[in-house]
């Protein structure tokens, strides 16, 4: 069953030493788009968060929140960048001398000069948190697969209405169809017995002009086509892999059949259907987009 590109997923895991809490939101992308915000001394996790996502989603940019947080808490070691310090309070100096100020450099105001003061985080227990990390991955995975199969149910229905809304419009416009060469054979024929009364027209030559008409507007190739365009449509609703980019191919051919028939059948009712299909495959459209 297809699934829709949006959705949103938690999940929780605990080990020896870490609790990793991950909260995935997908939203609909043209290709798989892993935007990932983790804390920077945990940052070596990233690769394996993103390998995991991408082997259970293939479309969709997926937003991951990753916290962590460590059962005992470590006393961190704050050491002073010295050098950087002393550049610092000389670049001061300088802005003193040339605004003539004599005020007194604070404390205060050298704390809060950013990487004046560097934190050294405790060795992190990679194996322990890589473990817990996939556990919190593959839990919001599966809550995020959950809530897309969901949705995507919501859409399959929809777009079999849709479909089927077409597949009527279609039958009406292959019906309708014999009766427009018909139709252009009676104008035609009323039209030369006014245009060549007296004259002589032989039947060869009209049956002609009518067989050149009906070859030109014939578009028995086009509803063959869409009608297994259709069929392709429903069988991709029921499958497992991501069609999203197949059907999204298949409107396009589809619209684009559409619009021949719209040129070619000289015919107001023909013409009328044909803006109800490409109003129809235009809403199916749109809800392909959604579709990973």
């Amino acid at each position: 069953m297809i699934k829709s590109m949006t959705g949103f997923g938690r999940g929780e895991a605990a080990g020896v030493r870490y609790v990793v809490r991950i909260e995935l939101k997908a939203v609909n992308h043209r290709y798989l788009d892993i935007f990932l915000r983790i804390p920077k001394q945990y940052s070596q996790a990233e690769e394996v968060l993103r390998r995991v996502i991408s082997e259970r989603v293939s479309r969709g940019r997926i937003d991951a929140a990753v916290s962590v947080e460590e059962f005992e808490q470590k006393e961190r070691n704050v050491q002073v960048n010295a050098p950087l310090l002393q550049g610092y309070v000389r670049a001061l100096e300088g802005i003193k001398g040339l605004l003539g100020s004599d005020e007194a450099i604070t404390l205060s105001q050298i704390l809060t000069l950013p990487g004046v003061l560097e934190v050294e985080e405790p060795e992190c227990d990679w194996e322990d948190l890589q473990q817990v990390l996939g556990q919190a991955a593959a839990a919001a995975l599966d809550d995020l697969e959950q809530m897309r199969a969901a949705e995507g149910e919501r859409l399959c229905a929809d777009l079999k209405e849709k479909i089927a809304r077409i597949e009527g419009l279609l039958a009406q416009i292959a019906q309708i169809a014999p009766q427009v060469v018909e139709d252009y054979r009676e104008r035609l024929s009323e039209r030369l017995r006014d245009l060549l009364h007296g004259t002589t027209l032989t039947e060869e030559r009209f049956m002609a002009e009518v067989a050149l008409f009906a070859d030109r507007c014939s578009i028995d190739e086009e509803l063959v086509r869409l009608g297994s365009h259709t069929h392709q449509l429903k069988e991709l609703l029921h499958s497992t892999q991501p069609v999203g980019r197949k059907l999204d191919f298949l409107i396009q051919e589809m619209n684009r059949e559409v619009n021949t028939i719209g040129s070619k059948g000289s015919n107001v009712q023909i013409a009328g259907l044909v803006v109800e299909l490409k109003s129809e495959l235009e809403k199916v459209r749109e809800q392909v987009q959604n579709i990973e």
